[in-house]
């Protein structure tokens, strides 16, 4: 099994998409534990929004390139709707509950590649 997902991962040019935004969304991750324990200065917050916009910018582009090459399907669009629904909701939240709806969004991605396959 994990001898061919690495080939149907790379014949896939929308799936290619998704590999960005859990980088993106795993560095956010540990942004936001950082400003919520540590220190929360306008830079790291400025950080923590531009990895935030780099998962949309991914997500955005595997839904046209899966489009173009396939077929979106109803799972695809309500992982991105989540992430600019749910997610930008929850930062009005309790930091920690923030924090826990982020992390349902980075179990939600690598969903979105078992689904292609």
């Amino acid at each position: 099994m994990a001898t061919e997902l690495f080939p149907q991962l790379s014949d896939a040019p929308s799936l290619i998409w998704l590999l960005p935004a859990i980088g993106f969304h795993v560095v956010n991750i540990f942004t936001g534990v950082f400003m919520a324990f540590q220190k929360k200065t306008p830079a790291l917050i400025k950080v923590h929004n531009l990895l935030y916009y780099g998962v949309l910018i991914s997500l955005v582009n595997f839904l046209i390139m899966n489009q173009v090459h396939g077929e979106n399907t109803i799972w695809d669009y309500l992982v991105f709707v989540y992430f600019i629904t749910v997610v930008p909701i929850s930062k009005r939240w309790d930091v920690m509950i923030h924090a826990f709806v982020s992390l349902i969004g980075l179990t939600l991605l690598p969903l979105l590649i078992v689904l292609q396959m």
